[in-house]
């Protein structure tokens, strides 16, 4: 029995499984205010975009975390479609930057 809950649209099915049929957790690059984070989360639990949203927010700002949770999801997260996050493309250009100047020997 798949133990995925129901998801609305191809994009969403698309967006939420892998090839083995495990939900991946991905920031949404159709559905977004800011980065994609609400929706990504929403999509991955299943659950209505809006009240993610709004959960999400509330427990940010009752625990005083908004900003720098909101900034690692976005960083963290990969965008749908993608296989890496900004976070790991950033490390790859910078230690690409840095073989690129270390002295032949």
């Amino acid at each position: 029995m798949n133990d995925l809950p129901p998801q609305d649209g191809a994009r969403d099915s698309e967006s939420t499984g892998n090839h083995d049929g495990q939900r991946t957790l991905r920031r949404s690059s159709q559905d977004r205010m800011f980065a994609g984070v609400g929706a990504g989360v929403a999509n991955y639990l299943g659950t209505d975009v809006t009240a993610t949203r709004v959960g999400l927010a509330a427990a940010a700002v009752l625990a005083h975390v908004a900003i720098p949770v909101y900034v690692a999801g976005w960083a963290l997260l990969p965008e749908e479609g993608k296989s890496r996050s900004r976070a790991a493309e950033f490390l790859d250009s910078v230690t690409s930057r840095v073989r690129l100047r270390r002295p032949s020997p």
